[in-house]
């Protein structure tokens, strides 16, 4: 999901240069797609952390330029915890007309995640964080998300990629998430 995010919308974006904005803190799944989108020529500005772990909205809003094509920030940090202020992060991208990737692995089934408002353009999480089948994503999109395919074969999942769907664990999944939000507040008092 988060791949599929970051490099759909930097492929779909029509600026001739090309510039991602994310938190030096992200998971490596963002991180390590951000390195590669270096190596083909993308700029990207690592926005550091306070002591806190949580990322100042005013610095990234420093760091959006002009050709910048997505913003990508996790909801809650995987190693401490730390809940970013997406909600805040998510008025400076509509604000600048910049899509926002939110990568919800770790709060979804958790806390409480509502993708619209957030101020989130494309939202990901995973089956497996979820007591769900390994292997089953979900990338919400936000619609008229401009967000470009990147595999060919087939039109599955309204054009964006082939194969067929692992409809069991799409199932599995949604049975996951539905107990999990269910399940939200004992389980929070439980952990």
């Amino acid at each position: 999901s988060d791949n599929t995010a970051i490099f759909g919308v930097v492929a779909a974006s029509p600026a001739a240069r090309k510039h991602v904005v994310t938190t030096t803190i992200e998971h490596p799944a963002v991180l390590n797609a951000c390195e590669r989108l270096e190596q083909l020529g993308v700029a990207v500005t690592y926005v550091p952390v306070g002591s806190a772990g949580v990322v100042d909205p005013d610095d990234l809003r420093r760091a959006l330029r002009p050709e910048t094509a997505l913003v990508s920030v996790m909801h809650a940090n995987n190693e401490i915890g730390t809940l970013q202020p997406v909600e805040e992060i998510g008025a400076i991208c509509r604000e600048a007309g910049v899509p926002l990737h939110v990568d919800a692995v770790q709060s979804c089934g958790k806390i409480p995640v509502r993708a619209p408002q957030l101020g989130a353009d494309l939202l990901a999480l995973s089956g497996h964080k979820l007591y769900g089948p390994k292997g089953v994503g979900v990338l919400w999109m936000r619609k008229g998300t401009r967000c470009a395919k990147l595999l060919y074969g087939g039109r599955h999942e309204r054009d964006r990629r082939p194969g067929t769907e692992n409809v069991p664990g799409i199932h599995g999944l949604g049975l996951a998430a539905a107990i999990a939000t269910e399940s939200l507040e004992p389980e929070a008092a439980r952990l």
